[in-house]
């Protein structure tokens, strides 16, 4: 985990931690591509966000490597702390929001003080609101580093796809792993299939998915069961619609939360995706 509990209400931190942690996870990213031939190969239940150390040594780490130019890790940099900034201030409106509502409710029955202020507390803590606390900032976290770290794959990838013109989606396969994301595990699709639009991973919250290019399809490739659990049904455009599992049936379509979008920028591609987020807790 990249921050302290301590941090839950200290915006300004949050902020911080936040930046640093989405460009390390960008810089991870371009840095993995580049160390590529064909593909990369993922291990079951390789979680790619465990860094082995705080994401400001991270960030040390790939700049000694240059990955980045130095004026263009500068730009990065900015970027991200202003994505951050975009994040960490709708997480701090949500808990604002709690508070108001807190307050109105202490007013309008008379609440002790001594039992308002431990709503407040249990606000922080994520006990005294749907999805606040400790547990919701992770979220945050996870979430908005793997987009980042989608968007520097996505951009990496896009800049070889004239020698690499195949996508390969990968799932981790573990027992967190959705059925819908399962089922999409092993599938090949040009570079430029609209598929990729939403589907590009992140595209839900906590999706641990991710893409590899490669030069051709495999010969024992099966395009409507590439994962070999699922029997994947195609719409008319051609894109994966529905998978029979079993004796069920998956909705393979992503909803608010997609994923990212060609040429992503970091920034634009973090704000977008946060304000998504805000927008489907509200429904």
């Amino acid at each position: 985990m990249f921050f302290e509990t301590k941090f839950v209400g200290t915006f300004d931190a949050i902020f911080v931690v936040l930046g640093d942690a989405l460009l390390a996870s960008y810089l991870l990213a371009l840095d993995q591509v580049n160390g590529e031939i064909e593909r990369v190969e993922f291990a079951e239940g390789d979680d790619l966000f465990n860094f082995d150390m705080p994401p400001d040594k991270a960030i040390k780490y790939f700049r000694n490597k240059r990955v980045v130019r130095s004026k263009e890790f500068n730009d990065l940099r900015d970027e991200a702390r202003s994505a951050a900034f975009t994040v960490g201030g709708i997480y701090e409106q949500d808990v604002l929001e709690a508070f108001k509502s807190e307050i109105a409710r202490s007013l309008e029955e008379g609440t002790p003080q001594r039992e308002s202020i431990k709503r407040f507390r249990d606000i922080l803590d994520g006990a005294g609101h749907k999805q606040l606390g400790a547990f919701h900032l992770e979220t945050i976290f996870r979430t908005n580093m793997q987009m980042a770290y989608g968007v520097g794959r996505r951009q990496s990838l896009e800049d070889v796809k004239d020698i690499l013109p195949l996508w390969e989606y990968h799932a981790v396969m573990d027992d967190r792993t959705r059925p819908a994301h399962a089922a999409l595990d092993g599938i090949i699709l040009p570079a430029d299939h609209p598929f990729w639009n939403d589907h590009y991973p992140p595209h839900d919250f906590n999706c641990r998915c991710s893409v590899s290019a490669t030069a051709s399809y495999p010969d024992d490739y099966n395009h409507t069961n590439p994962s070999g659990e699922a029997e994947i049904v195609y719409d008319k455009q051609g894109n994966p619609a529905k998978a029979e599992v079993g004796t069920s049936v998956v909705d393979l379509k992503v909803g608010k939360f997609k994923g990212v979008p060609p040429q992503g920028g970091l920034k634009s591609t973090i704000e977008d995706a946060a304000q998504r987020a805000k927008a489907s807790r509200k429904k």
